[in-house]
């Protein structure tokens, strides 16, 4: 039995709910508002010290970590196979998979919290004090607000993810080869995002965009990948 811990709205739990879809696997969810910090509520934190969202759980194994999560799922079900054909081909999964981790969405999540004017009031920020040191400087940090310069290096940030992504689609429809692999998985629901915050796509990658917009797994979570997810960093931050 597989259950889902996700968000509504939050592109990591869409990489994953795709995932699911592609593979044609049967799951249980348990949705979270992220709006009303409902990860950092206790029952949560009982289940993911974190707070990170999602979580997976399968076969006595809590899972989480968006990208490792895919490539689980991808190890376990590997029917249709999802994480490259050749060594090729799973060395650009990987490389996207850490890119987009290490990359795309932290920038991502400081440019959406500024542009959406992100806060936290007071019971939220009582939820932070039960998160760990690292998490909870990240969103005392975020709570009192980002620089327009840390902003802006965000966004020159993103300009550069765009350009990145543009040139491996020169070489074809998808990221790691002919085929979907994971790679578009965990960044698609990333970057269909950027255009409403000012950050234009290039042709190819909007071209992309519109490819993985038509399979049946993204066109069932289309309104939660369109739209801006709630404000805060945890939907676009590691996890």
């Amino acid at each position: 039995m597989i259950v889902l811990h996700y968000a509504a709205g939050s592109p990591h739990s869409a990489s994953v709910r795709i995932t699911l879809a592609e593979k044609g696997l049967d799951w249980t969810g348990h949705p979270l508002d992220l709006s009303r910090f409902e990860q950092h509520a206790p029952d949560y934190l009982d289940i993911a010290p974190s707070g990170l969202v999602p979580v997976l759980e399968h076969d006595g194994r809590r899972l989480s970590e968006a990208f490792f999560i895919l490539l689980y799922l991808d190890e376990v079900y590997p029917d249709p196979p999802l994480g490259g054909s050749d060594p090729g081909e799973r060395y650009r999964v990987h490389k996207w998979g850490k890119y987009v981790e290490t990359h795309i969405a932290p920038h991502l999540g400081i440019v959406r919290w500024a542009a959406l004017g992100g806060a936290a009031g007071p019971e939220q920020a009582q939820g932070f004090a039960r998160l760990p040191h690292e998490r909870r400087a990240l969103w005392e940090r975020a709570a009192a607000g980002f620089d327009a310069d840390q902003v802006a290096v965000s966004r020159r940030a993103l300009l550069a993810a765009v350009d990145r992504l543009a040139a491996d689609l020169a070489e074809g429809e998808w990221l790691a080869g002919p085929a979907l692999t994971l790679a578009d998985v965990v960044a698609c629901p990333h970057v269909r995002q950027l255009p409403a915050l000012g950050i234009p796509l290039p042709q190819a990658v909007q071209d992309w965009c519109d490819r993985f917009s038509q399979r049946d797994s993204a066109r069932a979570l289309e309104g939660e990948v369109e739209l801006l997810p709630v404000l805060g960093p945890e939907p676009g931050r590691w996890g």
